[in-house]
Formats: C-alpha cells, sequence, structure tokens
C-alpha cells in the first residue's frame, strides 16, 4: 500500500500495527473540526517495520508519551527511544496504587471504575510534555491502545470540545481493530476486556462532568494553569 504522510487519515495504514488513529477530524461544538496531525493514539509499537517508523516521521511524529509501566517498557520497548528525531517519555498511568486492568478483573472490580482511578490519577507530567513540545505530532500509547490510551484521547477531545458520542465512538472502535493483532489475544475468562465496552469510557467521562463540570476544570484540578489549558485545547482545536 502506498501511504502519503501528508494526507489527514482516520487511522493510519501501517504495516505492523493496527490501532494508530487520529484524533484530528472530530467536529468541536463551536463548529471547527479538529486539528490532524497534531494527536495519535496507538497500541505498543515494540514490532513496527522500519518503513513504518519513516512513514510516522514524516507525518510529523516528534514526540511520544508512553503510558505503560516501567516494566512493560522495558520488556516491550518503543522503538523511538533514543531516537534523535523523535522525543519520548515514559508516563506510567498504572502505578501501585492503580491496578493492572487484568487484576482488576480477577478480583471483580468494574473496568469503568478503573477508568475513573485513571482520570484520578492527575498526571501533569503528561501534559507538561505536550506544552513543551506544542508544534510537533504527539503520539500517545499504551500496551493494547484502550484504556489509559482510551482515558488520554477522551480528556483531548473533551477539552477540545468534541461530543461525548464522538468521543465514546472513538473509543468504541478500538476493539474493532485490536482483534486483527493476535498478539493481544487474552484467555483464562480475560477475553472480555479485548473488547471496548461505551459503558466503561462513559463512566469516566461522566464522572469528570459530574464532580468537575468541564474538562478545562477537571485540567485546573490537575495544576494547570488557564494560560496553558488553552495552549493543550488549541493544539487540537485551533
Amino acid at each position: 500500500m502506498k501511504r502519503n504522510p501528508y494526507l489527514n487519515y482516520t487511522r493510519l495504514p501501517m504495516e505492523n500495527a493496527y490501532n494508530v488513529r487520529e484524533l484530528g477530524g472530530y467536529a468541536t461544538k463551536k463548529g471547527s473540526i479538529t486539528i490532524h496531525h497534531q494527536f495519535l493514539r496507538s497500541e505498543n509499537l515494540t514490532d513496527i517495520t522500519e518503513e513504518d517508523k519513516t512513514f510516522l516521521i514524516e507525518y510529523g511524529l516528534s514526540g511520544i508519551i508512553d503510558l505503560r509501566s516501567r516494566e512493560e517498557a522495558l520488556i516491550y520497548p518503543n522503538p523511538f527511544r533514543g531516537n534523535n528525531a523523535v522525543k519520548y517519555i515514559n508516563c506510567p498511568l498504572i502505578t501501585d496504587g492503580i491496578l493492572d486492568l487484568r487484576a482488576v478483573k480477577e478480583v471483580g472490580f468494574d473496568p469503568g471504575e478503573f477508568y475513573v482511578k485513571l482520570v484520578e490519577y492527575k498526571d501533569m507530567l503528561i501534559f507538561h510534555f505536550i506544552l513543551d513540545n506544542i508544534d510537533g505530532c504527539l503520539l500517545f500509547h499504551c500496551q493494547a491502545g484502550k484504556d489509559r490510551t482510551g482515558v488520554l484521547a477522551m480528556i483531548l477531545m473533551g477539552l477540545a470540545g468534541v461530543s461525548k458520542e464522538d468521543i465514546v465512538a472513538n473509543y468504541e472502535v478500538t476493539h474493532t481493530y485490536l482483534k486483527e493483532n493476535v498478539k493481544l489475544r487474552l484467555e483464562d475468562g480475560l477475553e472480555e476486556l479485548e473488547f471496548s465496552k461505551p459503558q466503561w469510557i462513559e463512566k469516566a467521562y461522566d464522572h469528570i462532568i459530574e464532580h468537575y463540570g468541564s474538562f478545562k476544570v477537571y485540567l485546573m484540578a490537575v495544576g494547570l494553569t488557564k494560560k496553558e489549558i488553552k495552549k493543550i485545547k488549541g493544539k487540537l482545536a485551533g
């Protein structure tokens, strides 16, 4: 497949990754459209080809936010780590205080509550990295590109003024793409966690609106100033 890095894709045509997607192209409440080549969401990129790497750099990739644990990042290294053309940061959204979703399932915990815990983790480092690299195309990912990645996508899209329906739809399609990746298949009663059920991300979205009133106020609670929030919003919403 011929790939043109100057086109505005919805899902990027990668050879060895299945869930690399744009946050650009969504209608906002103020009548604009979220800007392409600003934020990409994806799964783990360990297995991508050299051609994939070149395509992403030509697409504009300049920074990566790795939301995985330190252990995950060591076992499945990001191929851009150490690449002079791309800045990389590992900002784990799962710590000792936030169980991995597989463990959550095993103890009978509602996955929606897990998403709320991710929202309440409030990691300023992620947003400071965005602010420090505001002019480039930033890709953020976890292992499957679903849970941790889905929450950060929700926050960025919500701040940009994208509707709840489109945010949920952006999350739901994750399973459609991930099921093509046999390396991410789960077994032993954990198969349900391969899905991206709307009620899971809706619970996180509703938590922000009910407890903070807006994504702007939520990010103020994270510790960002109004000026910083406006800058992050403008990167995606214009």
